[in-house]
């Protein structure tokens, strides 16, 4: 949709199929002598996550899960009991059974050896042991300069480490082609700290003291590291890995000059060494630097193809940095994976709305954890296949301040809610009034400041809907679009904020406000009603969006005592301790279509498939009701937001009786008509004759010169 191609797959989801391995192949049993070799592995029938690692079409979005094979299952407890951790690793055929136990539950794109991170530290000469509650402990970590030396920086990693080759060899050939074999390591920084610290830790006081102290070591023992890890992971692939991954899982316990100086170099040493020892027999590498979101950029011309990001990462950022030169993999928070089966799917297509289906391999933003269900895999793993295979994505068109972003992602959110097999991706488009900021309301010569250039998009068919403050839409929208949803209403009250200076005076009502009071305003109908009633307030105008409007109040050289704002604003935006009171819509009545959104729709998608989601998703009927019986009034005056029009509005849900009051002011308050109908709005059309006998109500009763008067100013 929306001409993007990197969002369309190259088949349908009709073509998908995706199988399980049979049970007898995680069985455990010795290797076959041909299982030891490595050559003749079969041909490998599922080739997607390798595509989508080098940038390629692919027929779905391939999806595996770090520590997939691990505690949360019951058959690697019952498979592995009488074993000690590092035992499971060293055994050949235990290691391949384990591997291969998930490929037997759940139809996943890739297996990842059993092994650890910590083996390349082992075959350096340091000892490790699992313990039970801790994890892994170094009894003897390293403390002197001694300790590095006594090290053994030339180790035969096919003579310390063969049992990890073994295990690789015969796992391929098990696998059968089913999908490709992942190998990993360690990145050198992470298991520096281990070696330091001698387990893991909360703050790896005494690695990064190591930084700081011992420079020109630190620089020598992660040098050592990095050139084993570049041995090992060669040697996986001639074992038979199709893809390498390395893990950086304390990256993030870094600061970023740290981080430039001691882990970027070897991990970057670490990919080029890899690639040009293999040659033409180079495979597909993923770099993942958990927690180091802001070291994107030291990475950025590596050699690396993939980048796995974790939950804390905004892919938007990611693929910004990384200007569409690599894939990215992940990065569902793992701890969605407690929620119900409803609520993994709906995050899992909040996740993947944010990338597209060519250069992404979906996975959690880091590994299970024991006391997880393997029900949770099986739904991730089918709401990705089932989501990634759906032909329908659509685009959401939104300005781009901080509430207007808020209100975008509150409709794609219940979207996710009502149907999560859909993409759904937001889009920014800058208006008129973003642009500028200095203007007040009332001088521009459209009445859709804020709405004119969404509403383009959406006719050019950049977005597929585009959604709104509704008061910020002008009542009579370009024929080629309707509004096919209105949300529920929030506080259709203004409020004032005071500045910090006057927060500890008796100020809890219009009453209160001294005398020349500087109010902040850029709204014609908040200062025609404030006027009348307090005609010795002074006004300055104030533009931007809420937090700059917030911002040029605590400002002391902008002179504003006080801003005047939506209440429901600042509530979406969870800042409602910024209030200091909420104006009575008896003192001040609430411009149309006030704290509700609107989502805009062409005309010749009005009855497709997205327009009668939104419907369902978002639209609240009652609000609907009334905001259309609002929207006629202002339609029929010929008027915009940004004229001095209000109205109050009551209905009683159960008899559909609609009570309005309309009115309309001269610009500084000195005048001003209303007028009140009533009646039933069982029907849109109902609503739209109410609306149309207000306006024509007050039209006749004194609103038309004022009306006049108006549009005589603006010009």
């Amino acid at each position: 949709r929306c001409g993007v191609s990197r969002w369309t797959f190259i088949h349908s989801s009709k073509q998908m199929s995706f199988t399980t391995l049979p049970a007898s192949a995680a069985e455990l049993r010795e290797p076959e002598p041909h299982e030891l070799e490595a050559k003749d592995f079969p041909a490998l029938k599922n080739s997607t996550i390798i595509d989508a690692a080098k940038l390629q079409p692919v027929s779905h979005v391939p999806v595996w899960v770090m520590r997939q094979a691990g505690r949360y299952l019951p058959e690697y407890l019952a498979i592995g009991e009488g074993y000690e951790f590092f035992d499971k690793c060293r055994n050949t055929a235990l290691a391949s059974a384990i591997t291969l136990q998930p490929l037997v539950r759940f139809p996943l794109d890739a297996a990842i050896i059993f092994s650890d991170i910590l083996v390349v530290l082992q075959a350096l000469g340091m000892e490790c042991v699992m313990v039970k509650g801790k994890g892994p402990v170094f009894p003897h970590p390293i403390a002197t300069c001694e300790d590095v030396d006594a090290l053994n920086p030339d180790v035969d990693v096919h003579k310390e480490l063969n049992y990890v080759f073994r295990a690789l060899t015969v796992t391929r050939h098990r696998l059968q082609g089913h999908v490709p074999l992942i190998g990993f390591a360690g990145a050198p920084w992470t298991l520096f700290a281990y070696a330091i610290e001698g387990s893991g830790s909360k703050t790896f006081s005494k690695a990064k003291a190591w930084l700081y102290k011992h420079p020109a070591l630190s620089h020598r023992l992660l040098g050592m590291i990095a050139d084993t890890t570049i041995r090992y992971l060669v040697a996986q692939v001639k074992a038979g890995a199709q893809l390498l991954q390395v893990f950086d899982s304390w990256a993030g316990s870094l600061s970023p000059r740290l981080f430039r100086d001691f882990a970027a170099p070897y991990l970057i040493r670490i990919a080029s060494g890899v690639k040009a020892a293999l040659g033409s027999d180079a495979v597909p590498m993923v770099c993942f630097a958990k927690g180091a979101h802001w070291a994107m950029h030291l990475l950025e011309s590596s050699d690396y193809d993939v980048f796995s990001l974790d939950w804390t990462m905004d892919p938007e950022d990611a693929r910004e940095t990384m200007k569409g030169r690599v894939a990215f993999q992940g990065n569902m928070d793992p701890c969605a994976m407690y929620g119900d089966d409803d609520s993994i799917r709906q995050e899992v297509c909040r996740v993947m709305s944010e990338y597209g289906t060519v250069g992404h391999i979906a996975n959690l933003g880091h590994g299970m954890s024991p006391d997880m269900e393997p029900r949770s895999v099986a739904t991730f793993v089918d709401a990705v296949h089932n989501f990634s295979t759906s032909t329908s994505e659509y685009v959401i068109g939104t300005r781009g301040s901080v509430l207007a972003l808020w209100q975008a992602h509150y409709v794609r959110d219940n979207l996710i809610k009502h149907d999560p097999t859909k993409r759904y991706r937001i889009k920014v488009v800058n208006t008129v009034g973003d642009k500028d900021t200095t203007t007040a309301l009332d001088k521009f010569s459209t009445t859709g400041v804020f709405t004119d250039a969404l509403e383009k998009a959406l006719v050019n068919k950049e977005v597929d809907c585009v959604v709104h403050s509704l008061k910020d839409v002008p009542s009579t929208i370009n024929p080629s679009t309707s509004l096919a949803a209105i949300s529920e209403r929030h506080d259709v009250r203004d409020c004032v904020v005071l500045h910090r200076r006057h927060t500890h005076k008796d100020i809890v009502s219009l009453k209160d406000l001294p005398e020349s009071f500087v109010i902040g305003t850029s709204s014609a109908r908040r200062r025609a009603f404030l006027q009348k009633q307090h005609p010795n307030l002074v006004f300055k105008d104030v533009r931007g969006n809420v937090k700059t409007r917030l911002r040029k109040l605590d400002e002391d050289e902008n002179g504003y005592d006080a801003l005047v704002l939506a209440c429901a604003g600042l509530d979406r935006l969870n800042m409602s301790a910024r209030i200091s009171f909420r104006i009575s819509t008896t003192e001040m009545p609430h411009a149309i279509g006030q704290a509700a959104l609107g989502v805009q729709v062409r005309v010749d998608d009005e009855g497709g498939d997205f327009a009668s989601l939104l419907k369902e998703a978002i639209h609240n009927n009652t609000v609907g009701v009334v905001c259309t019986s609002e929207r006629a009034f202002l339609r029929t005056l010929g008027g915009g937001c940004s004229l001095p029009i209000a109205i109050s509005s009551d209905l009683d849900t159960e008899s559909m009786n609609l009570a309005l009051e309309g009115y309309i002011s001269t610009k500084d308050g000195s005048t001003c008509i209303s007028q009140k109908v009533e009646g039933n709005v069982t029907t849109e059309k109902d609503a739209e004759a109410l609306g149309q006998k207000l306006s024509k109500l007050l039209l006749s009763h004194g609103g038309q010169e004022v009306l006049d008067g108006l549009r005589e100013d603006r010009h």
